[in-house]
């Protein structure tokens, strides 16, 4: 504890990453050493056992780069980080298989689906997310691992007291249900200044054992993200979109550039040796027969009434019910199987 102590008095008074604290840290290793060699700088003189009770009083903790929780992720790449401020789970060392998922924050409504979608079938298929709750592409992707309770980490740009009084808290608190956690490299007090959503993509892309642009255009933050997994020797995953499409023009750039094209969950699931679930529904004999006669190609209604012996009401009403579910897919007069599932 007493380490924690001293560091949150340097942190209080070096924003990090810091240099000076950083050529200290690697000389003493101590942050006491380091507290008693800059304190005649300190502009904060505060009691920083109190403040480190206010931390926990929250349900915080201050994780240092010498404690075992500390995400080796971000010792093994040149992140500068020396210690992190986390709500919820405290060692993401237990999370193998930690995934990037960015985007644009005015994303369209195809890239927020894309981004949901996505994000839910590698959290249901044993991958956790990893994202900056930024409202966009960021937040439905922390939605999609919700959507199936698993457990998923932000990254954030100001201190966990500030996100506990914005709007975004509902999302904190479910974030913390799953299992997950929230995650800044900010004191208690730090607002959201603008420089820092920069620095904690370095966090983002440290974490991640790959990184995934959901959608992003030109200016995106997240082609800072990108820039860091590069540095990282990380792979990046960019979905493609129209080249009359702005909010696409940072991922068309970044496949021109060697990023992997992404296409579907599934490229994914595979790169980690996964193997999609099968979809957990209990199904009636009849559906069966109809998810039986789909499996090989699309069929229209009149060729499923023949296959199946089915009579016409009755049909309707299934086709209607496994599409509810998302079994199938009607498009155009004809009947698809979702592929998304394996029935």
């Amino acid at each position: 504890m007493e380490e924690k102590v001293y560091y949150l008095g340097l942190v209080f008074n070096f924003e990090p990453p810091n240099l000076k604290v950083l050529k200290l840290y690697k000389k003493y290793k101590s942050f006491k050493k380091i507290f008693q060699v800059l304190e005649r700088e300190f502009k904060k003189k505060l009691d920083w056992e109190k403040e480190y009770d206010k931390l926990q009083k929250i349900g915080g903790d201050l994780i240092l780069i010498s404690d075992k929780e500390f995400p080796r992720e971000l010792k093994e790449n040149k992140t500068y980080v020396l210690g992190i401020f986390v709500l919820g789970e405290k060692n993401l060392n237990k999370f193998k298989n930690k995934i990037a998922v960015v985007g644009t924050r005015k994303p369209s409504k195809i890239g927020e689906k894309t981004a949901k979608e996505f994000s839910k079938i590698f959290a249901e298929n044993g991958l956790t997310i990893i994202s900056g709750l930024a409202y966009g592409i960021d937040l439905v992707s922390h939605l999609g691992a919700l959507e199936v309770k698993k457990e998923n980490f932000a990254i954030i740009g100001c201190g966990l007291d500030v996100i506990l009084k914005d709007p975004r808290k509902k999302y904190v608190e479910k974030i913390i249900e799953s299992g997950g956690g929230i995650i800044s490299e900010y004191p208690l007090g730090s607002p959201q200044k603008p420089h820092h959503f920069p620095l904690r993509n370095r966090i983002i892309a440290a974490l991640g054992k790959i990184i995934i642009i959901i959608e992003a255009p030109e200016n995106s933050g997240s082609l800072i993200t990108a820039k860091f997994a590069l540095e990282y020797g990380k792979d990046i995953y960019a979905l493609p979109g129209s080249i009359y499409d702005k909010n696409y023009r940072g991922n068309l750039k970044l496949i021109q550039e060697g990023a992997y094209l992404l296409i579907s969950p599934e490229e994914i699931l595979n790169l980690f040796g996964k193997k999609q679930k099968k979809i957990d529904i209990n199904l009636s004999s009849e559906e069966k027969l109809i998810i039986k006669n789909l499996n090989d190609s699309s069929k229209t209604i009149d060729e499923l009434k023949e296959l199946t012996g089915l009579e016409i009401g009755k049909l309707l009403e299934i086709l209607t019910s496994l599409e509810i579910k998302e079994i199938i897919i009607n498009k155009e007069g004809k009947i698809y199987l979702n592929e998304a599932f394996n029935c």
